[in-house]
């Protein structure tokens, strides 16, 4: 384990406490870990899929592998040996594994539940030869490497910790595709990052294309029952770096040269998921501020009639109260969602399209005029 799943076991054990055979609502709880532990929520859900693929937690996943529905239970600190990790532990020494390789990968057996002492050496086997190849998988994705080498599985790896992928020499393949959705000219005059397809589709609509490079991510991580799943998509694409580019309109787009925009923009719902969201990026994309369009949408959360409280109809009851940040721009702007907010498919695009060239750049109480137009 690396030193965020061990904080995240760790952190979990105490939130259960001594008392055996506790539960903890999974719901929210690894938003609620990410702030606990100071770190990045893309970090912690790499974190929750390789405990569970380890054994260590228990939960329902939703589509990206996290928690989102029931309950989560956390193993003891001390397990006794089941025939499942007995067999697994046969099958790694009569293999001949690496011992290094076998020390991290014993406690995974219950990955392997359910296998017989055959198809465990057939694992291994596949396991030994995919560090024998690995520089040669260098481009592939981790569900074919899988599938092609243990038992026709494409998802035995990915259910692998990552201290086990880098003994592997695997730790740097994606498990799929990842792609973002980029629409507009080759060399706009700005670039807006769009959390929500469905808002990405309405401003392609709205013709914002026109000018502007607009990128949303598509596919890989969507879950219709996930409160900010698609930013989280676009997060999570974004961090690890390697998409497939799909244009949803023109062609050629280099996703490197539109990240490195000098008017690289995000904009996305105003709330406090939106917000983590946009301040996560902030934190690889330090070139990147937030669009104008948030000052019509800041206008909206101020009505109760255009706004909505952090409750279930919303599927926003679990969104963690704001910590501050620090980047007095985006503290400025969750002030103003405290208590209620906006999605951003809300807001009339095309009504508001001259904002898409701006930048919302003062903290919170100016009105549209104040917004800073950013000419060539």
């Amino acid at each position: 384990m690396n030193d965020i799943d061990e904080a995240l076991l760790a952190w979990l054990r105490r939130k259960l406490g001594p008392t055996s055979g506790r539960k903890l609502m999974a719901a929210g709880i690894a938003q609620r870990a990410a702030m606990a532990l100071d770190t990045d929520p893309v970090s912690v859900f790499d974190a929750f899929r390789e405990l569970k693929a380890a054994g260590l937690v228990s939960y329902a996943p939703d589509t990206m592998g996290i928690p989102y529905a029931g309950y989560l239970t956390v193993t003891a600190e001390e397990v006794r040996p089941s025939e499942t990790a007995a067999a697994w532990q046969e099958a790694l020494t009569l293999e001949g594994m690496d011992p290094e390789l076998a020390t991290v990968l014993a406690p995974c057996h219950a990955i392997f539940d359910g296998l017989d002492k055959i198809d465990m050496q057939h694992v291994v086997r596949g396991l030994q030869r995919i560090r024998e190849t690995a520089g040669h998988s260098v481009g592939d994705f981790g569900f074919s490497v899988s599938a092609c080498q243990i038992l026709g599985s494409s998802k035995v790896l990915g259910r692998l910790p990552m201290a086990a992928l880098k003994l592997l020499g695997v730790d740097r393949l994606s498990s799929t595709p990842r792609y973002v959705v980029v629409a507009g000219p080759t060399e706009p005059a700005g670039v807006l990052l769009i959390e929500n397809t469905t808002t990405f589709e309405v401003a392609v609509r709205a013709g914002l294309d026109a000018n502007l490079a607009l990128v949303a991510a598509y596919g890989y991580g969507l879950n219709m029952h996930s409160d900010s799943s698609a930013g989280l998509a676009l997060l999570d694409s974004l961090s690890h770096g390697r998409c497939e580019v799909l244009s949803r309109s023109g062609q050629g787009h280099a996703l490197s040269r539109l990240l490195a925009h000098r008017r690289l923009f995000f904009w996305g719902d105003l709330d406090r998921e939106g917000l983590r969201i946009a301040l996560a990026l902030k934190k690889n994309l330090p070139n990147m501020g937030l669009s104008a369009l948030y000052t019509p949408m800041r206008a909206l959360v101020m009505e109760r009639e255009t706004s909505h409280p952090y409750v279930g109809m919303s599927g926003k009851a679990l969104q963690a109260p704001w910590v501050r940040s620090g980047n007095d721009l985006i503290d400025g702007l969750a002030a103003s969602c405290e208590s209620r907010a906006v999605d951003q498919e809300s807001l009339d695009v095309d009504k508001h399209r001259h904002l898409a060239t701006q930048a919302f750049c003062e903290v919170g109480l100016y009105p549209v005029s104040r917004t800073v137009e950013l000419r060539p």
